[in-house]
């Protein structure tokens, strides 16, 4: 991935190559500026815009990037196919632990590239760089309970319910969790 500015570590699979997004990357997603894009993060785009279910939280942490670039690990991963280049999804974390230890993931596939296991793959990929930080020992996702596909991921790397929450405007989320094997 020569010549492409990357902000953090590069995780890789078999299959994919999963890096934080910078702030100008977000920026250039949010803009839908593909040429942009390209050029950032060296991957071809399904569409320019954010993944299902992101587009919401991106300002945000373009906002955050902006003053703590340096952050951007703790925020929001992009999933590319190592052989096209082709981002399928992203995997995004809510930020550095809290005192607790636990941190927050939340994933979303780009439309036609669900149900070919890179959810669960990167999912799995950024717990375990998550679970090497200092003070990680507890990753959570939240799962609506009708998005049966959201629930296999988290259960799929490991996670099991420990609650569920009212949502008013998805209805019950259940809270998966797992932690740190020691």
């Amino acid at each position: 991935m020569r010549g492409v500015r990357m902000s953090g570590p590069i995780l890789q699979t078999s299959r994919l190559d999963i890096f934080p997004l910078t702030a100008d990357s977000i920026e250039a997603l949010l803009q839908g500026r593909a040429d942009r894009l390209r050029t950032l993060t060296n991957a071809e785009f399904p569409e320019p815009a954010p993944p299902p279910y992101m587009a919401e939280s991106l300002p945000v942490v373009l906002e955050r990037l902006r003053s703590h670039p340096s952050e951007a690990e703790w925020w929001n991963w992009l999933v590319v196919l190592r052989n096209t280049r082709e981002a399928v999804g992203s995997i995004a974390l809510g930020g550095k632990p809290d005192p607790a230890g636990a941190v927050l993931v939340g994933y979303a596939m780009y439309p036609g590239q669900e149900g070919r296991g890179y959810a669960t793959e990167s999912v799995r990929e950024v717990m375990n760089w998550a679970f090497a930080q200092p003070g990680v020992r507890t990753v959570r996702a939240l799962a609506p309970v009708w998005n049966t596909p959201a629930v296999h991921v988290a259960e799929k790397v490991g996670m099991r319910p420990i609650a569920s929450n009212e949502d008013d405007e998805v209805g019950e989320v259940l809270v998966y969790e797992t932690s740190r094997q020691e």
